[in-house]
């Protein structure tokens, strides 16, 4: 998703209209040092919550209007809008606080940017939030997917990026998580069109980043959960819940695709998109500081 640059307060009010749309602006300065620093973190995000959260750019001296409308005093400052309101703001670069804060407001996947409230808007699962921004992408990798239909470009998302097993229906996700996550559930999305390739049977391991295809078939590794998903589950239109005790400090998710809706019909799984909802554990990620520090 595109960032776009705000010029004028009537250009932002006109982009904020909807009530109950979310709405995060950087305001920046082109001799900032940090801004600059953040600025990827800041893209990066934009992409991940896109078409749930708009990405707005204010450079305060360019438009000291809209600076002064929301008492902006430090660059980089991050505000947080529902319509036009501002509910949240942060102020320094901070990657792990802007991360939270945005996974703090954002709509879950499939809510829309009209959700009405912030996180996770499933029954059973209020006050959790949507926690992809916290998956390294950079890192993380799927066993047995196609070359043209990667994990790193379903995560991305948009309409022509989807993940899809090659040689057989069976995939084996590795995701590493920047910093701990208190994991709740999972939603997995797979187009309604191709109902028959959505994944069945998962078993989910936490922070066993060497598991494998011989230990996931075999039981040579244990799994943290076994799941049979239903029609609904596997096609995103409920929640994939998770034995909450078990998925409480979690560094590293692999999720091994047994075999797909189709009953064995199928030799390829597909998945449109993986949500992971929980909670982040409260701490800094130092990777992302020690990249600010060293600009």
């Amino acid at each position: 998703m595109s960032i776009t640059v705000v010029n004028s307060v009537a250009q932002l009010n006109s982009l904020t209209t909807n009530p109950a749309a979310v709405s995060v602006i950087d305001f920046h300065a082109v001799w900032c040092g940090p801004c600059k620093a953040i600025a990827p973190v800041y893209q990066k995000l934009a992409g991940q919550y896109a078409g749930r959260v708009q990405f707005l750019k204010v450079d305060v001296d360019q438009v000291p209007d809209v600076a002064q409308k929301f008492n902006v005093k430090a660059m980089p400052t991050f505000a947080v809008l529902r319509g036009s309101a501002k509910v949240d703001e942060m102020a320094g670069a901070n990657p792990a606080g802007l991360s939270a804060l945005i996974a703090k407001h954002a709509p879950a996947a499939g809510a829309g940017a009209s959700a009405s409230g912030s996180g996770s808007q499933d029954k059973g699962l209020e006050g959790f939030v949507s926690l992809n921004s916290e998956i390294d992408q950079s890192q993380v990798h799927c066993l047995n997917e196609s070359a043209e239909h990667p994990l790193k470009d379903m995560l991305r998302g948009g309409d022509d990026k989807w993940l899809e097993s090659d040689a057989d229906e069976q995939l084996l996700l590795h995701i590493p998580i920047q910093q701990s996550i208190k994991l709740r559930a999972l939603r997995f999305t797979t187009n309604s069109s191709h109902a028959k390739h959505a994944p069945r049977t998962i078993k989910v391991y936490v922070n066993n980043p060497g598991v494998d295809f011989d230990a996931a078939e075999g039981g040579g590794a244990e799994a943290a959960q076994e799941i049979v998903l239903d029609e609904e589950q596997a096609r995103g239109k409920k929640v994939v819940e998770l034995r909450f005790v078990r998925f409480q400090n979690v560094k590293h998710l692999s999720i091994f695709v047994a075999d797909n809706q189709s009953g064995g019909d199928e030799d390829v799984t597909r998945i449109d998109s993986l949500e992971l909802v929980g909670l982040a554990v409260e701490g800094t990620n130092m990777s992302d500081l020690k990249k600010l520090e060293d600009e």
